[in-house]
């Protein structure tokens, strides 16, 4: 108490308010009394006093507990304005915003953020509590200092708080909200007497905590350290794009499928219930079905204000190459499109709101994308303990050295081959040395995370010339000729009503059945098939379909064997979705 009085006589005003300093209690009288009591004598803190009594918090500011106060003076700031909110409000909104735990004086040098009771962060220096100036410091009290300042802060709620005042964005409020767990914020509430072992309080505060949309949204929204943009549809956007996204995400209850670690022969010989799961998985499809939809909703709406990308969000000035940068990684490149659909920019504590009257994120871009698959989940007609082997190039050396390899594969592939930020290019062999004499080689690619939708799936075949460059092609039957393959392919799926399926593939521009004979003129093929899956599994853990990719050669004759390619060689499976297939036809590598 001593060195708060000495500190107090000390301070020297930094405003004209001469009158406050002028008061005629004695600083020394006022460090024998609290905080409440202080402010009620000062003759320039009356509105605070009445807001205080109003809000009834006068016993939290009576308790033997260290606090400091940046008290507005009067005339500073629009006190009726406080006086009519509810006690509640007042509460939350002015005096916790002026309010911080433990005694934070102003001595020395003084440059730090300090923390609320409302959580708000704010600069505190020798002279300003964030912009109000300091027109007198370190007034003692029994239970912690009172700083005077010229002026009110002004309160923004977090973003997550705001869900609770936008307008128009109750859909998404609502869901948001179904995720809150409540519980009683101890460091806030002012402790009261210990009855039947269990702590009461003077004054509970009651808080909410919402784990789950940050793991959604890659942003924690409560956050007051941090800085996010985040774009809130309105209900009638919301409405729509659940109704566009929905049919992306059909769940059924009870789920059959292949279980390809069931399988020991070749599943393309086999008849749809072979293989089958000994157990269907299981899941809760009403659920699933409606609240993955919004899962994806959500997941790029918000936006790191750290990311010099997303700037175009608050200054709406970009250019046609820029591309905005989701939490989530999601990279949007209509900007022009989101902006017209964006209401005005509204300060939040921790960053920005605006609204969206329509989510026009392009699909193939945030929750309906492209997917690779590069590695099978099993490999057949290879010898014990063999499986295929791996061939990594440098992806500048192939584009440049085998450029006419390539010259059939088209633009949006490559993309997927051979991406920007990856140095390497990798495809997969059944080597002949490591198949069985007789077998097909075959390849069973999981296609995990499907959506219920239609997909055109591409298949990469590599030419024997990568792995042997010096290989010529002949024209007679020599020993050494160049060899073309023949390929069939088959899905294994589950259909709406949960029963397993099992269906030939045609392959595009074949006839129908036929086994596809793919030419090995010393470039990659492309072989484009097509399917729709029926049901989603996405976030569906066990249970996928399968392509299946064989070999359908007579190797048991010599001579077949001779003319005709045994070895798979595969630079991976890619599915574009159909809402994706014409943007994706359009890209320039």
């Amino acid at each position: 108490m001593m060195c708060m009085a000495g500190l107090a006589l000390a301070a020297t005003s930094c405003s004209d308010y001469s009158d406050y300093n002028e008061s005629p209690v004695d600083s020394n009288m006022m460090a024998t009394k609290t905080i409440y009591e202080n402010i009620s004598e000062s003759e320039n803190l009356r509105d605070f006093a009445a807001i205080i009594n109003k809000a009834n918090y006068s016993g939290a500011l009576n308790v033997p507990q260290s606090y400091t106060l940046w008290a507005p003076v009067d005339g500073s700031y629009d006190a009726a304005t406080i006086l009519a909110m509810d006690s509640a409000s007042i509460v939350d909104k002015f005096i916790n915003m002026h309010m911080a735990q433990f005694a934070h004086p102003v001595s020395g040098t003084v440059d730090k953020r300090v923390i609320t009771l409302n959580d708000k962060h704010h600069s505190f220096t020798n002279t300003a509590f964030d912009d109000k100036n300091i027109v007198k410091a370190n007034i003692p009290s029994t239970n912690g200092l009172i700083h005077a300042i010229d002026g009110a802060l002004a309160y923004h709620p977090n973003i997550y708080q705001y869900l609770d005042e936008v307008q128009g964005c109750d859909s998404i409020a609502k869901h948001i909200h179904s995720y809150d767990i409540p519980y009683i914020d101890e460091r806030k509430s002012i402790e009261g007497p210990m009855v039947n072992g269990q702590q009461t309080y003077l004054d509970t505060v009651w808080a909410r905590r919402n784990n789950v949309i940050s793991r959604i949204m890659r942003a924690n929204i409560e956050d007051e350290d941090s800085s996010f943009t985040v774009l809130l549809p309105t209900n009638e956007a919301w409405v729509k794009a659940y109704e566009k996204i929905s049919p992306l995400y059909k769940y059924i209850s009870k789920v059959d499928y292949m279980d390809l670690d069931e399988i020991s022969t070749e599943a393309s010989t086999l008849k749809a219930e072979s293989g089958k799961a000994k157990k269907p998985v299981q899941i809760d499809g009403a659920l699933y079905s409606d609240s993955l939809p919004k899962y994806h909703m959500m997941a790029h709406l918000a936006f790191s204000n750290g990311y010099p990308q997303n700037t175009p969000l608050l200054t709406g000035q970009y250019e046609e190459k820029d591309t905005l940068l989701s939490k989530n990684m999601g990279r949007l490149t209509n900007i022009s499109e989101i902006l017209s659909h964006c209401g005005e920019v509204t300060k939040m504590s921790n960053g920005y709101v605006r609204t969206l009257d329509s989510l026009c994120f392009h699909p193939w871009q945030t929750y309906n994308i492209s997917r690779d698959f590069k590695r099978p989940k099993r490999t057949f007609g290879m010898k014990a303990d063999k499986n295929y082997t791996v061939y990594t190039l440098g992806k500048d050396s192939l584009l440049e050295k085998y450029a006419d390899m390539l010259s059939d594969v088209p633009d949006f592939l490559k993309y997927r081959m051979f991406p920007k930020d990856e140095p390497f290019f990798s495809y997969i062999s059944t080597d002949s040395i490591d198949v069985k004499s007789s077998a097909k080689p075959e390849y069973d690619f999981a296609l995990r995370n499907v959506l219920s939708t239609k997909y055109h799936i591409y298949v990469v075949i590599v030419p024997s010339q990568l792995k042997e460059p010096w290989r010529p092609i002949w024209d007679g039957d020599k020993a050494n000729e160049v060899k073309n393959l023949y390929l069939r392919f088959d899905m294994s799926y589950t259909d709406a009503a949960g029963k397993q399926q099992y269906k030939r593939l045609n392959v595009k521009g074949a006839k129908e059945k036929d086994d596809i004979l793919v030419p090995n003129n010393g470039k990659f093929q492309v072989v484009e098939l097509e399917f729709e899956f029926p049901i989603c599994y996405s976030g569906i853990e066990a249970a996928y379909p399968t392509l299946f990719m064989s070999n359908v050669g007579k190797f048991s004759s010599s001579t077949y064997k001779r003319k005709f390619e045994q070895e798979l060689r595969v630079a991976g499976v890619y599915l574009v979705p159909e809402d994706a297939y014409d943007y994706v036809k359009s890209l320039k590598y």
